[in-house]
């Protein structure tokens, strides 16, 4: 598990290829889940594979944030993911995917993590 306080910046899906390596935060809706491997759709309904660091118990269509490295355009090295209460949650996706292209075009403003 991470400290609270390490470094990571919030993305979404289309922001992948450009912080391959580094820590990132990311709220994806659950689509499948199968042994360490979980599919699902980022906030920008870009497809993703994420590799789980433990099990996870999450309904289909279950919003979670994922914390983990990306590798490529669409597959992450999950740290830790967060359950975000099921599947019934109304969550703003285009409030997060302004909120996460603000905080990495501003970046002398907003500090990650």
């Amino acid at each position: 598990m991470m400290g609270p306080f390490d470094p990571r910046s919030i993305i979404n899906g289309s922001m992948m290829k450009q912080f391959a390596g580094q820590t990132v935060s990311i709220m994806v809706r659950v689509e499948s889940v199968a042994g360490s491997t979980l599919l699902a759709n980022s906030t920008d309904n870009q497809k993703l594979r994420i590799n789980l660091p433990t099990d996870l118990d999450a309904a289909q269509g279950a919003w979670v944030e994922v914390i983990g490295v990306p590798h490529g355009a669409d597959t992450i090295r999950a740290k830790e993911v967060i359950e975000f209460g099921g599947e019934d949650i109304d969550f703003d996706t285009d409030g997060y995917n302004g909120a996460a292209h603000l905080m990495n075009n501003v970046k002398s403003f907003y500090r990650s993590g």
